[in-house]
């Protein structure tokens, strides 16, 4: 389903913010999407873990060190709280709802730093099959934790260091001396990751808004800009959310516009439309959906409105459409007037179904009748059920 591809940050915690911001410029739209990177692949997750306490457990009973047997125990609670979060998660998805992911930044964030530590407190041990472990476990962290995390620059870069970083200065604080050298080599190493998910993230970036000039496209009037019948079906649904807010729909038809087409031409029509389209973003409130149906038929939509405004709201875009002339060219100005038939929710109708089709008859009835028309029970067809 949709929404389980898609996650939230909700908020309160500036550093979260930060770390899981993605850097380059994305659409704010798809930034549920990449936030839910982070709660994807949870066999990765596990795996790692179980990976952690294999090597934790190994430790302890190579070296009889106590320290490892409490990393094998804070290996374990991290697991349980981590696969707590992956339940939580899904049942969110299953409830409809958008989980959050601060728990799983701080818990990735956490389990990062508890592998450095425990590859730091290994190379102390000097013991070389533990610290070959070690290494090969460290370095093998990098690519996952990229993959994971590449919508996450910052968080990713964070997570390679907790790692790295320790158990590098776990080795250089070995006895070896040469090993110190690790140390200054730790700096093109973070170089290379923050620029790798860089790359990524352009990449990214690039992807989403070819991905929203795509949806842009379809959802909108190339002509007018204003959104098309497939897009208002998205609007309306937002504009009716919660259920029982009132919703006003306004039907616009144009009169005297075919003879503009045929006398003047169609991009003479187009003109007319594209202000027609200008005068009613003039006159609409900010908040309502405006959007074209194809021809000459427009639709607004605006929520909050008590009938009495409503029916004011409809002279006023009926005297914006109709009162002054479009201009064809220098010379020439077209009459071109409007019937407008609305209806309100929930005064009128009981379902946004049911507003959609109650004000689309009102229309007809204001071609018949002239100028504007408000739905009644008059207009009722039989099969008009909620």
């Amino acid at each position: 389903m949709e929404h389980q591809r898609k996650a939230r940050l909700a908020g309160g915690n500036g550093a979260l913010a930060w770390l899981a911001d993605p850097v380059v410029a994305v659409p704010d739209a798809a930034r549920p999407m990449l936030y839910a990177a982070i709660l994807a692949a949870p066999k990765v997750v596990v795996m790692g873990a179980l990976t952690g306490i294999t090597i934790s457990l190994a430790a302890a009973l190579r070296t009889g060190l106590s320290i490892f047997w409490v990393f094998s125990l804070l290996e374990v609670v991290v697991l349980l709280l981590r696969l707590r979060t992956i339940r939580q998660v899904r049942h969110a998805y299953r409830a409809g709802q958008l989980p959050t992911i601060e728990g799983s930044m701080l818990l990735s964030i956490g389990w990062c730093a508890l592998q450095g530590l425990s590859a730091l407190v290994i190379a102390l041990t000097g013991d070389l099959v533990l610290t070959t472990i070690a290494t090969a476990f460290i370095l093998g962290l990098v690519a996952p934790i990229c993959a994971r995390n590449y919508a996450m620059p910052r968080m990713a870069t964070l997570m390679v260091m907790l790692c790295d970083l320790p158990f590098k200065v776990g080795l250089a604080l070995s006895g070896e001396l040469l090993l110190w050298m690790l140390l200054p080599m730790t700096l093109p190493l973070f170089i290379g990751v923050r620029a790798l998910l860089g790359s990524f993230g352009r990449m990214l970036a690039l992807s989403l808004e070819a991905a929203e000039r795509q949806r842009h496209l379809a959802s909108h009037d190339p002509l007018t800009g204003l959104v098309n019948r497939h897009g208002l079906d998205d609007a309306l649904a937002r504009l009716a959310d919660p259920p029982h807010r009132p919703l006003v729909l306004l039907c616009i038809d144009l009169d005297q516009f075919k003879p503009v087409n045929d006398r003047y031409g169609h991009a003479a029509g187009d003109g007319v439309l594209v202000e027609v389209a200008a005068r009613l973003r003039q006159i609409a409130p900010d908040t309502a959906a405006i959007a074209r149906l194809g021809g000459d038929e427009f639709i607004v939509a605006i929520r909050d409105l008590p009938p009495d405004a409503a029916q004011t709201l409809a002279e006023h875009v009926h005297d914006a459409l109709s009162a002054r002339r479009y201009r064809i060219d220098d010379d020439i100005a077209a009459p071109v007037g409007a019937s407008i038939g609305y209806a309100c929710f929930p005064e009128d109708a009981a379902t946004l179904g049911q507003l959609r089709r109650r004000a689309d008859a009102a229309l007809y009835a204001a071609k018949r009748a002239g100028r504007l028309y408000r739905y009644d029970d008059s207009l009722a067809p039989v099969n008009d059920a909620a």
